[in-house]
């Protein structure tokens, strides 16, 4: 799961950068508009703060497994 976000956090904001050239340049007419853009980096947004939750989530359990070894330890 925390793949496939990361994937599309990536791809997002790479649509996102193209669309933003296209832009500047004059191609890609028909595809570039603000509505696409923000909702793409809406996309990245939401993505990537669910692709950093799960990260945390699980990263307290690991610390949280290694403070119970050390307490058994310590016994």
């Amino acid at each position: 799961m925390k793949k496939i976000l990361k994937i599309v956090a990536t791809v997002s904001i790479v649509l996102f950068v193209i669309l933003f050239i296209s832009s500047k340049f004059n191609f890609l007419n028909e595809f570039n508009s603000v509505d696409i853009r923000n909702i793409l980096v809406l996309i990245y947004l939401f993505t990537s703060l669910k692709y950093f939750q799960m990260e945390v989530k699980e990263k307290n359990a690991e610390i949280q497994e290694l403070k119970l070894k050390l307490k058994n330890e310590k016994l």
